[in-house]
């Protein structure tokens, strides 16, 4: 089955909620840790808790899908805080081969143990706790291939079109939300249920809605 690539902000609950089925889903997948703040404000877009009844309703929504799906669920101990120092843990320079370690681990502590994610003291305590060395995986999240990564990352999702997470892209395919991996999925085996010369069609008849979403 072919590779794709997931996008993630350890911000984002629906992210935590994707990766909980994707870690179990036999997918095969590259992670790539990017900032939420820059792709909305590239593409001008307010953040979900800027809204507040958009808030209030995604947040409702998690625990429905955390309930139905049998997840773990519960808020970091701030919420929104600043990611940057998880994201950085998470890069593949920083973590090498203990990525996927590193990324469910951070997961967890934030999304099921409600710890303060933005506080860098208690990331490397959970990564020591977790059998790794998190002061060392700490100081490679300040080189300058870390900081070069992460930026790739962003210019890359960007590029992809990728405008909030969590994002997967398979064969320049965009897909959306963890409520899209089934489609995901569909598109990887060949299924994809998309009318193509429907969608084209659509797409010419709304020129001025494409063009300001583009």
């Amino acid at each position: 089955m072919k590779t794709f690539k997931f996008y993630f902000d350890f911000l984002s609950p629906f992210s935590y909620l994707a990766w909980q089925e994707l870690k179990k889903s036999g997918l095969k997948f590259t992670m790539h840790p990017v900032a939420l703040g820059s792709l909305l404000n590239h593409w001008e877009i307010k953040g979900p808790g800027e809204i507040t009844p958009k808030r209030e309703f995604l947040l409702r929504q998690c625990f429905r899908m955390a309930a139905e799906r049998g997840i773990s669920f519960t808020t970091p101990k701030t919420h929104p805080f600043n990611s940057l120092y998880a994201l950085r843990l998470a890069l593949t320079c920083s973590a090498g081969e203990e990525q996927f370690k590193v990324v469910d681990l951070l997961w967890t502590a934030g999304w099921d143990q409600g710890i303060d994610m933005g506080e860098p003291d208690e990331l490397i305590r959970i990564l020591n706790e977790g059998g790794l060395n998190g002061q060392d995986i700490y100081e490679k999240s300040f080189s300058k291939e870390a900081r070069a990564e992460l930026k790739k990352n962003i210019q890359e999702a960007i590029g992809a079109g990728v405008f909030g997470v969590p994002s997967f892209v398979a064969d320049d395919e965009l897909f959306w939300g963890q409520d899209s991996l089934h489609y995901l999925e569909q598109f990887l085996q060949g299924r994809d249920l998309l009318d193509r010369t429907k969608y084209e069609k659509a797409l010419a008849n709304t020129p001025r809605a494409a063009a300001q979403s583009l």
